[in-house]
């Protein structure tokens, strides 16, 4: 598969990536800021008592704009 230069911008961070895929070169950038994991029933208790909600993975979050 041939590998194309993407533009990949998050806030003041502005890098260029070679990448197979738009995705990988998200991946690649995101590694280094982002960290993920399973939450512990200790992190969501605190989260869901801070008022975090959770969010499904492929769906806009909803906003209070239509109030």
């Amino acid at each position: 598969m041939a590998t194309r230069i993407y533009a990949v911008q998050a806030g003041d961070i502005f890098k260029l990536v070679e990448a197979n895929t738009k995705n990988s070169a998200l991946r690649h950038v995101a590694e280094d800021l982002i960290s993920v994991e399973v939450a512990s029933q200790r992190t969501l208790v605190a989260a869901m008592q801070d008022g975090v909600q959770i969010e499904r993975a492929g769906e806009k979050p909803e906003t209070d704009e239509a109030e």
